[in-house]
This record gives structure tokens, sequence and C-alpha cells, in this order.
């Protein structure tokens, strides 16, 4: 054992009375030690401090000691009936969603704007979440809630989470943005700060997309007929799910709907010629309008020499031929992504 250890220590250094400050900092050292969050960066700036002193002024505590520290701390909680925060934005936050915006911001004005910038760490918080979780925390806000939720969000994502929700919802969201002119800084700051704690409450999910984002990851990299497969048994099994799936998707076969003629010419010339002729040569039958489609919206001439190709090579092997048509299907992708081409919405 250590020469330095508590118990080869004198009786004097063993026995020495703790002041109310180094019984506090032994707490918090034995809650650090157990992995617990003491809280401590709630407390006021001074006392931070005064903390880490009591704490560098402890160099060897006693099990006695200790014990009667501990004791007389579990004896202090025992006869707490109740606690009250002692600021008045953290009371605020207490009784978040029990108080209108109006006794907030009058609150807050009687009591000097005690939040201050409370919520602009939780408002960028919130701005990061997915869509979906956003859509699902304004279902229980109201609409002056969810206008200002919407005027912290960046326009495109704002825009992108008005398209998921009802129109009736919409509309009263929009109604509710005059109503928010007024709101002070310390309200909205208030709001984020709610949020962000009921954002912080979700459990994480197992994966990082949604289960729709997911299957149509999958069933764009498999074949045409595992796809169609795959899809009439979700069509039977839950056909909310699979609309959701095929919205999710893009195929070789879903090019005549999403793809703007106009737009053709310029994948055709990213795909090298002698592969865009395999994809329209071996495309099966129940493909044959995709492959009009493709033809009608080029030239006459590329498409008369596109034709003799595709008579002149023969028969294309499937394997050859899925190649080819995913070859076609990632040039789109890729346009898309660069911002050279729009696909268009998928019909429900």
């Amino acid at each position: 054992m250590s020469d330095l250890s508590p118990v080869n220590l004198p009786p004097s250094a063993r026995r020495r009375g703790l002041t109310k400050g180094q019984k506090a900092a032994v707490i918090v050292r034995l809650l650090i030690t157990g992995g617990a969050d003491p809280g401590i960066r709630s407390l006021p700036a001074e006392q931070q401090k005064q903390l880490v002193r009591d704490m560098s002024s402890l160099r060897f505590v006693d099990r006695e000691t200790l014990a009667q520290t501990v004791a007389e701390f579990a004896s202090e909680l025992d006869s707490i009936g109740l606690h009250f925060p002692r600021d008045v934005d953290r009371i605020l936050t207490l009784m978040d969603g029990s108080l209108s915006l109006e006794v907030v911001e009058a609150l807050l004005a009687d009591f000097g704007g005690a939040v201050g910038s409370l919520g602009q760490a939780a408002w960028a918080e919130v701005a990061n979440l997915d869509t979906g979780i956003l859509a699902a925390m304004m279902q229980d806000e109201s609409d002056e809630v969810c206008a200002i939720m919407l005027s912290k969000l960046p326009p495109a994502k704002a825009a992108l989470l008005l398209g998921t929700l009802p129109q009736d919802r919409c509309d009263g969201i929009a109604v509710a943005f005059g109503r928010t002119e007024d709101v002070s800084p310390e309200a909205v700051s208030m709001i984020g700060n709610a949020l962000g704690r009921q954002s912080g409450a979700r459990k994480p999910p197992a994966f990082d997309t949604a289960a729709v984002a997911r299957v149509g990851d999958i069933l764009n990299a498999a074949t045409s007929g595992i796809r169609r497969a795959l899809l009439d048994r979700l069509d039977e099994s839950d056909p909310d799910f699979a609309v959701r799936v095929r919205a999710e998707i893009f195929s070789f076969e879903n090019i005549p709907d999403r793809i703007d003629p106009r737009d053709v010419p310029r994948v055709l010339r990213g795909v090298d010629a002698a592969v865009v002729t395999q994809a329209l040569a071996g495309a099966p039958p129940d493909l044959a309008p995709v492959v009009e489609f493709i033809l009608g919206s080029i030239s006459s001439r590329l498409a008369d020499q596109m034709r003799e190709d595709m008579a002149e090579g023969g028969k294309v092997a499937t394997d050859a031929a899925e190649e080819a048509m995913s070859a076609i299907v990632s040039e789109i992708r890729r346009l898309e992504e660069e911002g050279e081409l729009t696909l268009n919405a998928p019909d429900s």
C-alpha cells in the first residue's frame, strides 16, 4: 500500500472536519467517479470556481469522514420534500407548455428578461433534426409555436417540412405567422430550449435513415425482377408503405414518368453509345414504352441510327442489359445530384 494512502496519514489529518464547501466537493467527486453528471455547468461561474478551490484543498479523506459526509448528504436529501429552481428561466422551463406565450413574455419583462440567449444552442440542434422528427414534434404544438419553429429553420428545410403537413394545418400556421411579429427574443429562446429538450428526450434511432429510404436504396440497386416482385408483395401486405417506397425508387422503368424529354439527350451524352444500345436492345417487352420514350426524345436521325445498331447487335444477355440500364440510371442520378436536371415528382 502506498505511503500516501489515507490509512497511513496522521490521525489529525484523517479526522479533520470538513467545511460545507469541502463536503459538497466530496459528494461531487463521488458522483463524477460513479459516472453521474452533477449538473455543475448550471451553477453560477463563481460557485463553479469555488467548487474547484474546495476540491484542490482536499488531499485525502479517510473512510470514516467520507461515510459521515455521505450519510449527512443522504439525510439532507431525505428531509427535502420538494425543490424549486431559484432562477426564473428555470422555473419557466419547468412550466414549459403550461403557460401561454403572452404570460411568458410578461414574466420575462417583469424579471428583466432573465432567459437571455438560452435557446440559441437549442435552436441550432433543432435545425439539424430530420424533417420527419420535426413534423412529429409539430403535431402537439400550437400554430404559433410551429410558425416560430419554421422561422428559425433554414428556408429550404422549412418549405420541405410544410410540404409534409396537411393543408388545413399549413393554413393555420400561415395565419399564425402574423401573430408572431411581436414575440420577444426571450420567448423564442424559451421555445427553442423546450424543443431542444424534447428532441433530446427522444431515443436515438437504430438506423440513420428511415425504413422507406433504406428499402428504396436496396431496390434501386436490385434487378428489375427482384424489385417488381418485392413491390408486388408490399402492395398486397402494406399498400401505404409500398406507395412511399415507390416514391423513393428511381429505376429504368421510371424514366418516362420522371424525366423531362428535353433532358434525355443530356443523359445519353454521359453514357457510352454502345451501353445505351445494349440497354435499349436488351430491355424486356414490358419496358418497350421506356425504350420508345427515350428514342422519341432524341433527334430522328440519332433514333434511326440506334434502331439499326439494336437490330444488328442481336440478342443481349439479361445481365448485360441490366448493367446497361443501371448505367443510364446512374447517369441520371449523377446529373440530379449535381443540379443539372430535376426529377419529376412520382405519381401516387
